[in-house]
């Protein structure tokens, strides 16, 4: 699978995901940490199964780690706001086409 994005700056960059990698996983959850030199988002499922004791916490399992550079983070919130913002509009213009029938 395969698909062309554009990048800031006018440059189009194919994106490739490798077959093992094209389902994806699931996360509910997620925890971020940073040094000095780099951001690590922990992606995790979380409740997925119950407490293994009465009164425990439940567990998160991490299912992905994705460390970036700080100055990818900016770029990255914003484009997932767009996409949010994109995707709201939609759902919002389908609601109102179904309220018209």
């Amino acid at each position: 699978m395969s698909s062309e994005q554009a990048e800031p700056g006018g440059q189009e960059v194919r994106v490739e995901v490798p077959p093992e990698l094209e389902s994806g996983v699931y996360a509910n959850f997620a925890l971020v940490h940073h040094t000095g030199h780099e951001v690590t988002i922990d992606f995790c499922q979380l409740g997925i199964s119950p407490p293994e004791k009465s009164g425990e916490n439940p567990a998160a399992r991490v299912v992905a780690r994705i460390n970036v550079a700080p100055t990818f983070v900016m770029p990255l919130l914003q484009a997932i706001s767009q996409n949010l913002a994109q995707r709201d509009d939609s759902m919002r213009k389908l609601q109102e086409g179904e309220g018209q029938e």
